[in-house]
């Protein structure tokens, strides 16, 4: 009886294995139920570029916001690839789009105990930009 029941219980052990095994897999995941990889801003105005990434479906996005009347004010960072992407900027109360920006810039500005700074010598003026005509 007991053979028989440890025997039962290993056979229905081998059975589930397979289930919570995972394979790995070699090869990049392209965006899926995205349509960001298609996006050409750079010919729009600001407004209508920053809407039509607000509208566009990404894979990564992430943001902040700090309460303060200059600098750095948000960030809102959009990536299709999870490498780069685009970083929409609210500085001194006026926003920026910075195009094909690396993700790690993105992680340094969020992480930095000076945003002011990291921006200013890490992405300003490095990145191609899109900004308000008056500026």
């Amino acid at each position: 009886m007991k053979a028989a029941l440890i025997t039962m219980m290993f056979t229905m052990l081998c059975i589930n294995v397979p289930v919570f095994s995972q394979v790995e897999h070699n090869y990049e995941v392209g965006p899926q139920s995205a349509n960001c990889d298609t996006l050409d801003i750079t010919s729009y105005p600001l407004g209508e570029a920053k809407s039509i990434i607000e509208l566009a479906t990404f894979r990564y996005q992430q943001q902040f916001k700090i309460s303060r009347t200059y600098g750095v004010m948000s960030a809102r960072f959009y990536s299709c690839d999870g490498k780069s992407g685009y970083l929409v900027i609210k500085v001194d109360k006026k926003d920026i789009i910075y195009l094909e920006v690396p993700e790690a810039k993105w992680k340094g500005l969020i992480s930095s105990a000076d945003i002011n700074g990291f921006y200013d010598t890490e992405i300003k003026g490095i990145y191609n930009a899109i900004k308000d005509n008056g500026d």
